[in-house]
């Protein structure tokens, strides 16, 4: 065999093991450069590796595909996630390539993408076996031949009756050990766990973590089935769901990545830092508000981001405890009264705990025991505020309608910067006879 012969069959063996891998490294390049790789490979290695981009990425690669290369990439994706990488298109150019695909496809995609963001039927795939419950288990099993055959990994079949609801579900044992004239109504599990298509994602991954499921049924409001959520899809899902909430915080785009355009990441993240500067300037004004006893005692200085960083600290504790408590629905946003108490009794014991300690240190540097008092004292009074204001804010931000995850640790270090630039300073204004003394 030629050595151009055997790098080429090395190079396909190493795409089709490792499609999400060569995506990865695909996506650190351009968009036109990643699609002139894939241009230059068969046609049944294409969509494996589009499927394992980012779909913002994705789409962006796949509009420099010409229309019969595009069409070829899209027929392959499954629908769920050709219906992510269309909400990335201008309308007109989504509008174009649905057009170009197949009607029973295109209606397919068109119809998970009218779910809402986060719900069960923005995720679950329309790829499921069901039968009409007065099929015979001769039926099943020819249909499950027909379906290994092309390489489908079947976990479950379900049972609907003749308006597409759905009414059972068949354990593989039964199917096998039941006669082949046998109806499947005779056979089949009445009580099916489902979700329904508006539910949210958490609601389903504790629906799949408690029955301990590979995949749940997605039901409509009238019972009919249309699709089903695997928990691996759920599991990425929620993960990127993570990492899109962990980038708002800091005030990124959630949609941006790591392979975005410039200037799509320059327009995510500048209005965000033009607020955080605007903030800044407010902790500035505090801290010019006491430039007469800064000017006496020139420690304080040194002194300031200890106060104000702690505080940022055990805010953003507070704020991440607090995020995953509404993710996961443990504490009731309207009445969250309880839960602050506590992140306020949290903040006074550790606030005194370090502040003793800052105390100390700053007591032997500097040699005046009542600069020790006051930075104490401050640090005492900044974790009980940024503890509660760690609850506070993305409770808050929901009440508002807001996502409590955006920008939240803008707002709080602004919180814990003016309060303990204020508690600080204006403890030490109080107690400046004895520091000078």
């Amino acid at each position: 065999m030629a050595s151009a012969d055997l790098t080429t069959d090395l190079a396909r063996e190493l795409l089709e093991s490792h499609p999400l891998d060569s995506a990865r490294v695909l996506e650190r390049l351009e968009p036109e450069d990643a699609w002139r790789f894939l241009s230059e490979l068969a046609e049944d290695l294409r969509a494996p590796i589009v499927e394992g981009f980012n779909p913002e990425f994705a789409a962006r690669t796949l509009q420099h595909a010409d229309a019969e290369a595009l069409v070829g990439v899209l027929r392959e994706l499954p629908s769920e996630v050709a219906a992510d990488v269309l909400e990335y298109l201008s309308d007109e150019l989504a509008e174009r390539w649905l057009d170009a695909l197949p009607e029973l496809h295109a209606r397919e995609i068109e119809s998970l993408a009218e779910y809402p963001e986060d719900s069960a039927g923005s995720v679950m795939s329309p790829e499921y076996v069901a039968l009409r419950e007065g099929a015979r288990v001769s039926d099943a099993m020819t249909r499950l031949r027909r379906l290994a055959l092309v390489g489908r990994n079947v976990s479950y079949v379900y049972v609907t009756d003749d308006e597409g609801r759905l009414v059972g579900v068949l354990l593989m044992r039964d199917l096998v050990l039941a006669g082949p004239h046998r109806r499947l109504r005779e056979i089949m599990i009445r009580n099916v766990f489902r979700v329904y298509a508006s539910d949210d994602l958490d609601a389903v991954a504790d629906v799949l973590l408690e029955k301990r499921l590979l995949a749940v049924p997605v039901v409509d409001d009238g019972e009919r089935l249309v699709g089903v959520v695997n928990a691996t899809q759920l599991v990425s899902e929620l993960q990127e769901e993570g990492f899109e909430d962990a980038q708002k915080m800091f005030g990124a785009g959630s949609d941006e990545h790591a392979s975005s355009p410039a200037r799509f990441a320059i327009g995510k993240r500048l209005p965000w830092l033009s607020v955080n500067l605007a903030t800044a300037f407010l902790a500035a004004a505090v801290v010019g508000a006491f430039e007469s006893v800064i000017a006496q005692l020139t420690i304080l200085a040194a002194f300031l981001p200890v106060v104000a960083g702690q505080g940022g600290n055990a805010g953003a504790q507070a704020l991440a405890v607090m995020l995953r408590s509404l993710a996961l629905e443990e504490v009731d946003a309207r009445a969250p009264r309880r839960v602050l108490f506590k992140e306020a009794l949290v903040g006074l014991v550790n606030g005194v705990g370090t502040g003793l300690l800052a105390g100390f240190i700053a007591a032997l540097v500097s040699g005046n025991g009542v600069l020790g008092g006051v930075i104490a004292l401050a640090m005492a009074v900044n974790l009980v505020v940024a503890g509660v204001a760690g609850a506070a804010i993305p409770v808050v931000m929901e009440r508002l309608g807001q996502d409590p995850a955006q920008s939240s640790n803008i707002i709080l270090t602004t919180v814990t910067d003016v309060f303990g630039f204020a508690s600080f300073l204006g403890l030490a204004l109080l107690a400046r006879p004895w520091l000078l003394a």
